[in-house]
C-alpha cells in the first residue's frame, strides 16, 4: 500500500491543496515537489495568497493527489486518489533555496512566480493517508 502512495506521489505533479481560515474552507490547485523519504511535500506560493495566510492562521490542512494527470494510464483504468492530513512546517534557508531551483528546473511554469520578491516556500509534513483504489476500495493509515 505505501508503495502505491509513493508510486502515485512520485508519478503526478498536481495536487489539491486545502486551507481553513475564518472558518471556512479554502482548495487551491498547487505543482509540489515530495521530500525524498515521503513524509514533507513542498509547495510555493505567493506571500499574500489567501492560501498562505490561512496556512499562518491555522497550520493544518489537507492534500489530494490523484491518478488523473497520469495520461499513459487508459480511460478505463481506475482512477486512484490519495488524501493527506498534514501540518504546516517552517523551513530552513537552504531548504528553501534547494526547492526553488528543484522547482525552477522542473517546473518552467513557476518561473514567474519563483521570481518574484513575494514568493514563499513551505512545507506540509505529511501525517496521515487515505488511499481510494477506485470509488469503493479505501486503505487508511498513518505515516
Amino acid at each position: 500500500m505505501l508503495s502505491q502512495i509513493e508510486n502515485i506521489l512520485r508519478e503526478n505533479s498536481l495536487c489539491v491543496l486545502c486551507t481553513v481560515g475564518g472558518g471556512n474552507p479554502h482548495c487551491s490547485l498547487m505543482t509540489y515537489i515530495i521530500s525524498d523519504d515521503m513524509s514533507v511535500v513542498y509547495m510555493i506560493s505567493d506571500h499574500d495568497s489567501k492560501k498562505f495566510k490561512n496556512l499562518l492562521s491555522n497550520p493544518n490542512v489537507s492534500i489530494l493527489v490523484d491518478t488523473r494527470q497520469d495520461h499513459r494510464n487508459p480511460i478505463a483504468k481506475q482512477i486512484k486518489s490519495v488524501t493527506f492530513e498534514g501540518i504546516h512546517q517552517p523551513l530552513e534557508q537552504e531548504e528553501i533555496k534547494a526547492i526553488k531551483t528543484h522547482l525552477a528546473q522542473d517546473h518552467l511554469e513557476l518561473n514567474k512566480i519563483l521570481n518574484s520578491p513575494n514568493c514563499t516556500v513551505f512545507g506540509i509534513k505529511l501525517k496521515t493517508f487515505l488511499l481510494l483504489d477506485g470509488p469503493v476500495d479505501s486503505y487508511q493509515g498513518n505515516l
